[in-house]
Order: C-alpha cells, then sequence, then structure tokens
C-alpha cells in the first residue's frame, strides 16, 4: 500500500496512447476501472497514471495495493491504513473515510479488487455519493458493476503483423518487443536485437501475445536461453515461465502459472469447467458453438451466465468484427484450460463433441452452398479453420476417417478460395489411408476431391491413383453403383483424361457426369462440371459450345444468389469474347466475374482471372498493363503453390501473351512493369485490374513508393487518422474502441469510411497507405 507520489522500479515500456485514455476517463467519470486478464499491466498503469495525476489531485493521490486482503471486512481497515487514518474499533465504520476526504480534490487508486468486488462496489459507491472531489481509478479482472462507473479493458503491447517485413532496427516502435529487449538488457547489458535473433524474437514475443507479465518472464530466462531456444519450449511455456522476479513482488507474479492460478481459483466451479471445456476450441469460437460442445457440462447453470462471467474475468474475450460477434481465449489461458481438462479426464469426451459440431456445420455449409450466403459462409470457415483442422486431427487420431472425409468434402469449395489445397490433400490421405468404411456415394465424392485437388496441383500420379480407386469402387462386384455414384466418377475420370491431353474423351466424360447430376438433383458439382466441359470445348475451338455449358451454369446459379461458379462461368464467357475479338465484351464479363471473386476472397479464381485480363491487354496492344497484370497473376499463383500448367491449354496461351508483351516494350520496360504487379498485393492487384487506381509497387524497404499525390492534404478527418494508425497496428474493430472509448459500432464505421475513402477493400491495404503517407497521418 503506497501513499503519495509512486515510483516503479523498472521504467514504463510504451503505453502512452493508454496513459492519455485513462486519464481523459478520469477527467469525465468519477470511477474507472482498468480491467483486463492477470499480468496485462493494470497494476503498473494505475500506478504510473496516479504519479503522473498526483500534481493534478493536490490534496492527495493515493494507490491502495489490496492483493493480499482476503477478508472482505477489513477492506476498509485496509484504505484507511494506506491513507493514515486509524480505525479504533473491530468494526470499521465507511464515516471515518467520508469524514478524512470531505470535498478535497482526491484520487484514490484501488488495486487487485477482482477477489474482493462486491466490498470494493459497496465503498466505493459510499465514497462516491458522500465525497463530491473524490475519482477513484480501480483495477479489477472484473468490472465493479457500478452506474458510475467506466470500463477501459487494458489491451495487449503492440505487435508487428503477421508476416510484416520488419527491419532489426524498426522492431523497437512495438512495445511488446521494446519491453523484452529492455528486460533482457537489463540482465545482459548488451542484449540487442540483430539479424540473427530478431524473427526468433518477435516470434517469442507473439506467441506471449503481448502479456508483459509473461514477456519479463521470458527475458528473465535469457540469463540461460536464447530467444530461440525459448520458442522450441514454448509447447510448455508454464515450465518455460515458472520464475523470474525476486524482492518486493507479489507471489502472483512470480511465474506465469501463479498469476493465472489466481484468476482460476476466484472463478466459481462452473465457470472453471467451462474454461477447460473451451480449451478446446482453436483460433476463437461463436456462441452457438461454444454451447454445443460446452453446454451440457453446465447442469443447472445458464451457459449465457457462465460465459458472460468468464468474459467479464477476461479469461474469455469477445470480438466485435464485421458484425459478428466471436470469443477467443489467450493462448495461455487456453493451454491452462487445456490442463485441466485432462486432469479431469473428459479431453476425449468434449473433443469428439468439438468435431461433431463442426461436422454438422461442415454439412450445413454443402447443404446452403449453392444459395446467396457464400460469401458469408467462406468467412465464416475462415474464421473456423483452425477448428476444421482440429476437428479433422481428432478424427484421424481415432481412426474415423469416414467423418473426416465428410468434412473434407463438404468444404470442397473453402479448400479451395482460402488457397489451402495442400492441407486439404494431406487430411485426404490421412483419412484415405484409414481404409473407410462409410457409405459408397460419401466415398465417391470424396475421391472425385482428391482427384480434382491433384490436378490443381499438377501431381499426375496421385490423381491417376485416386481414379484408378473410384474404378474398383464403381465396379464392386454383386453392386450396381448409384447414379450419384456413377456420376462423380465419370466427373473424376473426365477431369483426369482432360489433364493429361485427351480434351476430347475428357469433356465426353465430364458433360456425361453433368447429365448424371441433373438426375439426382445436384447442383453445386453438376455448375462445376458445366463450367468445366465448357472450358475445355471453347479452348480446343468449340466456341458456341463453350459459350451455351456456361449459359447453363449461369441460369442454374444465378436465380439462387450463387456467386462462386456463377463467377468462373462469366470469366469463361470473357475468354471465349475475346476469343472472337471482342475485347470490349471480354473485359466487362471478366470485371464481373473479379468483382464477384473479391467478395468471395477467391485466390484461385482470382488468378485466372488476372490472367484472362492480361491476354485481354495483350490484344489491345496494351504492353504494360499486359506485364503488370501477368506479374500479379503469378504472384498470387505462387501464394497459392499452383502453376498455370494446372488447366490444360493455358501454358501455351501464357507463354504467348506474354512474348507478346515483351515485344511491345523493351526488356527492362517489361520486367519493371511485372516487378509492380508481383510486389502489389493481391488486393491492390484486384483493384488496379478493375481500373479502381494505378498500381502502386513496393520499395524495397516495404514502404510504398510514392507520387506527387502524397504530399497533398490527407482525405482523412483527423478521428479516421487516428483510427486508420491503430490499423496498422493490427488491432481489430472492438481493440480500436476499446483504445479510443469509442462504441464497436462507431469504430466499424470509422474503417468503413477509411476504406471508401482510399477506395481499398482490406485493413492491410490501408496499412499500407498509412505507412506511404506516415507524414499526413501524423506516425
Amino acid at each position: 500500500m503506497v501513499m503519495g507520489r509512486v515510483v516503479d522500479a523498472t521504467p514504463l515500456v510504451g503505453r502512452r496512447r493508454e496513459l492519455e485514455t485513462i486519464k481523459r476517463l478520469l477527467e469525465g467519470h468519477r470511477l474507472v476501472t482498468l480491467t483486463g486478464v492477470g499480468g496485462a499491466g493494470k497494476t503498473r498503469l494505475a500506478r504510473r497514471v496516479t504519479a503522473d495525476l498526483a500534481r493534478v489531485y493536490k490534496d492527495a493521490a493515493w494507490v491502495v495495493e489490496l492483493a493480499d486482503v482476503q477478508d472482505p471486512d477489513l477492506l476498509g481497515h485496509s484504505v484507511a491504513r494506506a491513507i493514515g487514518v486509524q480505525v479504533k474499533s473491530a468494526d470499521f465504520d465507511p464515516a471515518l473515510l467520508t469524514e478524512f476526504f470531505g470535498d478535497r480534490r482526491v484520487l484514490l487508486t484501488l488495486d487487485n479488487c477482482e477477489h474482493l468486488v462486491e466490498a470494493c462496489a459497496a465503498l466505493v459507491e459510499r465514497l462516491l455519493v458522500a465525497c463530491p472531489g473524490l475519482r477513484v481509478l480501480a483495477t479489477s479482472q472484473r468490472a465493479l458493476g457500478l452506474a458510475a462507473e467506466s470500463l477501459f479493458q487494458v489491451p495487449a503491447l503492440t505487435l508487428p503483423n503477421p508476416g510484416a517485413d520488419v527491419p532489426p532496427e524498426g522492431l523497437h516502435q512495438y512495445e511488446s518487443i521494446s519491453l523484452f529487449v529492455d528486460r533482457a538488457a537489463a540482465i545482459h547489458p548488451d542484449f540487442q536485437v540483430t539479424e540473427g535473433n530478431a524473427a526468433s524474437i518477435v516470434e517469442l514475443c507473439r506467441a506471449l501475445e503481448g502479456i508483459p507479465l509473461a514477456l519479463e518472464l521470458a527475458a528473465a530466462r535469457t540469463r540461460v536461453l536464447s530467444p530461440q531456444a525459448m520458442v522450441d519450449r514454448l509447447e510448455d511455456r508454464y515450465q518455460l515461465l515458472n520464475r523470474g522476479f525476486r524482492g518486493n513482488v507479489p507471489d502472483r507474479q512470480r511465474s506465469l502459472e501463479a498469476s493465472v492460478s489466481w484468476t482460476y481459483d476466484l472463478c466459481s466451479e462452473a465457470e472453471r469447467r467451462l474454461w477447460a471445456d473451451l480449451s478446446v476450441f482453436r483460433g476463437g469460437f461463436g456462441y452457438d458453438g461454444a454451447e454445443a460442445v460446452a453446454g451440457e457440462d453446465l447442469e443447472d447453470d445458464s451457459f449465457l451466465d457462465v460465459l458472460d462471467s468468464l468474459v467479464e474475468r477476461s479469461v474469455v474475450r469477445r470480438e466485435d468484427d464485421g458484425g459478428r460477434v466471436r470469443f477467443r481465449m489467450l493462448e495461455t489461458l487456453r493451454l491452462y484450460g487445456e490442463r485441466e481438462l485432462e486432469r479431469a479426464g473428459r479431453v476425449d469426451e468434449v473433443r469428439r463433441r468439438h468435431r461433431d459440431h463442426f461436422l454438422a456445420r461442415a454439412v450445413q455449409f454443402e447443404a446452403e452452398w449453392t444459395g446467396p450466403r457464400q460469401v458469408g459462409w467462406l468467412s465464416e470457415m475462415q474464421d473456423d479453420h483452425a477448428n476444421i483442422r482440429a476437428a479433422l486431427q481428432y478424427s484421424v487420431e481415432q481412426s474415423d476417417a469416414d467423418k473426416a472425409l465428410r468434412i473434407l468434402s463438404c468444404l470442397e469449395p473453402f479448400w479451395i478460395t482460402s488457397g489451402a489445397v495442400s492441407e486439404a490433400r494431406r487430411w485426404l490421405d490421412l483419412a484415405l489411408a484409414e481404409t473407410p468404411q462409410g457409405d459408397v456415394p460419401s466415398l465417391a465424392v470424396a475421391l472425385r476431391v482428391a482427384t480434382w485437388f491433384a490436378l490443381i496441383q499438377v501431381d499426375m500420379d496421385a490423381a491417376a491413383a485416386v481414379v484408378d480407386g473410384m474404378r474398383v469402387l464403381v465396379g464392386q462386384p454383386g453392386s450396381e453403383p448409384d447414379r450419384e455414384t456413377e456420376a462423380q466418377a465419370q466427373l473424376a475420370e473426365g477431369l483426369l483424361a482432360a489433364w493429361l491431353g485427351q480434351t476430347e474423351r475428357g469433356v465426353e466424360l465430364i458433360e456425361r457426369s453433368v447429365e448424371g447430376f441433373e438426375e439426382t438433383g445436384e447442383l453445386s458439382t453438376r455448375a462445376f462440371a458445366l463450367v468445366v466441359s465448357g472450358m475445355l470445348a471453347g479452348f480446343t475451338g468449340h466456341v458456341d459450345r463453350g459459350r451455351e455449358s456456361q449459359h447453363r451454369c449461369v441460369a442454374l446459379t444465378e436465380p439462387k444468389g450463387e456467386v462462386y461458379m456463377r463467377s468462373f462461368a462469366l470469366a469463361i464467357l470473357g475468354v471465349l469474347a475475346l476469343a472472337e475479338g471482342d475485347t470490349t465484351a471480354a473485359t466487362q464479363k471478366l470485371h464481373e466475374a473479379l468483382r464477384l471473386k473479391r467478395e468471395l476472397g477467391d485466390l484461385l479464381g482470382t488468378a485466372l482471372i488476372l490472367e484472362f485480363l492480361a491476354w485481354t491487354a495483350v490484344a489491345d496492344d496494351q504492353g504494360e498493363r499486359a506485364a503488370t497484370l501477368l506479374g500479379a497473376a503469378g504472384s498470387v499463383w505462387n501464394l497459392l503453390g499452383v502453376s498455370l500448367d494446372t488447366l490444360p491449354h493455358f501454358s501455351e496461351r501464357r507463354r504467348d501473351s506474354e512474348l507478346a508483351a515483351r515485344s511491345m516494350q523493351p526488356a527492362e520496360a517489361y520486367e519493371k512493369s511485372a516487378a509492380v504487379g508481383a510486389n502489389m498485393g493481391t488486393a491492390d492487384a484486384i483493384t488496379f485490374a478493375l481500373d479502381e487506381h494505378p498500381p502502386r509497387a513496393k520499395t524495397g524497404s516495404g514502404q510504398r513508393s510514392t507520387d506527387s499525390s502524397a504530399s497533398k492534404k490527407s482525405p482523412l478527418t483527423p478521428r479516421e487518422r487516428e483510427v486508420a494508425l491503430l490499423v496498422q497496428e493490427g488491432l481489430s474493430n472492438q481493440q480500436i474502441a476499446e483504445r479510443l472509448v469509442l462504441s464497436t459500432r462507431t469504430a466499424e464505421a470509422h474503417v468503413e469510411n477509411i476504406l471508401r475513402k482510399l477506395g481499398f477493400s482490406s485493413r492491410a491495404s490501408v496499412a499500407a497507405w498509412v505507412a506511404e503517407h506516415h507524414d499526413e497521418v501524423g506516425a
């Protein structure tokens, strides 16, 4: 318990915005509570704010440490003792404090209220009513729950964005890196960020999620371990970070486990059980998923109430992005819950429910795919990619190949649009190796998907082996294959034939599969077969036949609001128009298709259409534009790990287009334009291809090159510039709202305005724009 000006043994690193925000909140609110997970830095922030404001609150500014006060009846005694008020009886009378404070202008900081929430709330409420000059700053893992309370959730320290290319000398701008290096240098004065350890330091700080306590404990381990050695041991982070500080440090801050155990011990039995159950989720979860997996374990307790309590305790974080509410646990807390689940012997039971939930989601995805919710479904599956992976892992571990194959085949479009074909193939190989025992039609779908994915990656031997397996499946003695199985087999064999150069046979087989899908009423695979058969026919000179197939696909999908296969059909119609010399119609169709692909986030479709637009530019004698588009398309192909040789007749067309584009300009000019396209990023490549803004290449330093417009006045308002800076830091809308003390909806509106004004479709583009226009933004 400290009275007067507060001095910490080590300096506060970063937190400039947080300090300003908390001080601003105290100007307008009489009670401000800093919340957040244990180790987030609540105490350090509160003590620094108190010290900074000691001159403002001239009568007095106190910090009262409550962590060691276990009996709520002793709360008043503890506060009185800290501020120098004598208590002369065993029973505490709050009037002693109200008389002492009176009308004085005072700041009272109550640190670590979480285990005394009710007692603190009662005392603070009485003091605020009786003492008009009093301001209270509290730290707690839970809100005090008073009407006068303003909450500030203490965010993690800033980190580089995943994939950010930041040189070692630039890493100190990130608070997590700066704190780790500062504390490590206190142990080893020569410790610094170098080319050799920079990547390991970033990985370590990111794995510890910017939690100050964890970073300081990790820095203490540099006595013995290098940053990379710590990264290698992060799987058992509680053992790695089990000691750090001596001296006047609370027990709960002496190790990572002690800090988390302090929080766990304050939870009710239902909260602990839910914490453990939720640890099976990876990368976050939605409310419905959490209730389906963990709700039945709570017996008489309300799932909603218990989840709300964990959110209030900062064990679970609520994230609101794009109108969808999701929840997430810091990995450090998730691992603690996972350990408790193992101790209770319930891992298999809860993981099975988790797998069954995501199997049900995959089946629902497939049932609703050919409809108007494709964009939403892909976004949701992307959010749950890590959970899908965990569900597949459990199925493979349990030798439950049929369920794994069902998940994989139901999510076929997701694997392609997200650029995760390699991962899907790995899971398919593992599941098919288990000799599935399920129904023949489901196995046939999985084998056809495996064939297509192998062909996408030009793995002809693997595709042929899968097709051989389908022939065995269809030709099983004593059983006549159903029409669905037969159609899937015809499609797989037709695709393989076409990729082997037997185009006419391939088209024939695929068109026969379309007839089968029409008989069974299957829509999604029928649309796919129409697009592929029409594309192959058109590329081999049968333009009318190819166009007819694409129109049939559009007629099938458009009334249902489907955009995935319809956009492919529109793209092929554009190429067929180009084949007849109509570059205007080709461009119109390709632009329409690319806008739809941008909505979906379909990388494979985007790469194809960028290629087609490059061919169109060549036909229009626009050599520079063609080179830029070819460079951009090549960059996306590389991102996907796919070669253009994926599709029959494409490699020679690309080669011809590249040669034609080179012939239109000097070699140096071609290479420069192609490099611009390759470095502009997928989002900017799309906007360039749609003629929405000129190309902007990244310079060697990672910043974008500027033109004369860079010195013009910023199109953003001061508040939007502030939000843009936080977007560049990698904060979500929820975190921006917390940092700037706004509602989440207001933060969302600011981000939407920024995207609209700058003509961007992604937050990554905003971050790049901020880096380029740092003088205008005030970075």
